[in-house]
């Protein structure tokens, strides 16, 4: 099936339907009137197989408790092999409510208090959250930013291991984010294998959060942290789920790969009593999703690369203040707001709320290195993202004067 771009235009009301990005804005902005494009979730429908597929879940009208059964663990072994030609065993996937808990679990099994995690900002700030959580020391190796993209700073990061080493402290771990939220940067294969000689030279663990992977930008690819170390893959996490793929973030089902059996095991025990199961909707929809949602979701990418180009063209013609980091992957636009001229972060955070009215991440959301970014979401019908700038225009040419 074919689906008309069109479907991607169509304005859906999502106020008063207990969404996050529309209905909860206020306590974080502090405004009534703004235009939500923050929350990483899109403003259109999802799959129609999706949706019938849950439609018809829900005339069965019973909804007891739900497992993963053989055939949803095929789905995910088939879409990652199609999507990635990587080959997965189904005992190795362990199902989750969300990558974020999984994170957390993950950390409260590897780590001991004042154990060293590493993660590399500007990052999605749970990483933050989930290393204090389990009172661990936390390590910011901040990503270079150099002619418009982003780099790992991979001597930086060899130097912090060897200062801990020195000091007698243990780094159990580094958080790798691939696809990168806020950045937009797509690991390519020698970057990988670069941070993978790092940890197998110092014994670390990679947990590596892959929840973007399926949105890519043409002529970008996707490597699995795990298929480009498959010798070290027994100390590689992996999480993965279709919520950002297909829109389906509310109904709570992601899948954590662990192929090491005695680890896998102990993942699950320490999960015990602390995770619930995953809704019928929520395995119904992934399970539909990976069988029959290729079509919908190539219609998607081609939509966002417009909404992307659509973007960098009026940014570039109207607003050269700010600078776009041209993203490989990720519906999500890291903003280079420092050519607006404001010395305080805080300003500048409240000239997008207060004079633009466009919701938006604050750059400091990701980290200290965030300082003069904001993050903009355009999965977005077009004529809403062309009113969000539209808005930060009038706003922006009000400021020069």
């Amino acid at each position: 099936m074919i689906y008309l771009q069109d479907s991607f235009d169509e304005i859906v009301e999502r106020k008063n339907s207990l969404s996050v990005k529309w209905d909860n804005y206020q306590p974080i902005f502090d405004k009534n009137d703004i235009l939500p494009m923050w929350v990483a979730d899109s403003d259109w429908k999802t799959a129609p197989e999706v949706i019938e597929k849950l439609k018809s879940r829900a005339e069965h009208g019973i909804f007891g408790y739900s497992y993963a059964d053989d055939k949803i663990k095929e789905s995910i072994i088939n879409w990652i092999n199609r999507k990635y030609n990587w080959k997965i065993k189904k005992e190795w996937i362990v199902f989750d409510t969300g990558v974020v808990p999984a994170l957390n679990f993950t950390l409260t099994m590897l780590t001991n208090p004042s154990d060293g995690v590493i993660i590399q900002p500007p990052v999605y700030r749970p990483f933050f959250e989930a290393v204090d959580n389990n009172h661990c020391e936390l390590i910011k190796n901040d990503l270079i930013y150099e002619n418009g993209q982003y780099k790992i700073n991979f001597s930086n990061l060899q130097k912090i291991i060897d200062d801990y080493k020195n000091n007698n402290k243990t780094i159990k771990a580094v958080i790798l984010c691939s696809p990168h939220n806020p950045v937009g940067r797509v690991w390519n294969k020698s970057e990988i294998n670069k941070l993978l000689k790092i940890a197998v030279k110092e014994n670390i663990y990679i947990l590596s959060d892959e929840i973007h992977c399926d949105l890519t930008y043409p002529g970008i690819k996707h490597f699995p942290t795990a298929l480009i170390g498959d010798n070290y893959r027994d100390k590689i996490i992996t999480y993965m789920a279709p919520s950002k793929t297909f829109n389906i973030a509310g109904l709570h089902t992601s899948y954590t790969i662990i192929s090491d059996k005695k680890l896998r095991n102990q993942y699950k025990d320490i999960k015990h009593g602390f995770s619930s199961g995953n809704s019928p909707f929520g395995l119904n929809a992934l399970k539909t999703a990976y069988n029959n949602g290729d079509n919908w979701l190539d219609s998607q990418q081609q939509y966002l690369k417009g909404n992307l180009d659509y973007t960098a063209d009026y940014l570039k013609k109207e607003i050269p203040e700010i600078k776009l980091v041209y993203p490989e992957g990720t519906y999500l636009l890291w903003l280079d707001c420092r050519g607006l001229g404001f010395e305080k972060n805080e300003n500048l955070i409240d000239f997008f709320n207060n004079e633009a009215e466009v919701g938006l991440n604050p750059g400091t959301w990701f980290g200290e290195s965030g300082r003069g970014f904001m993050r903009m979401n355009i999965a977005c019908p077009r004529s809403i993202l062309k009113k969000g700038l539209d808005r930060i225009n009038i706003a922006v040419k009000k400021l020069k004067g």
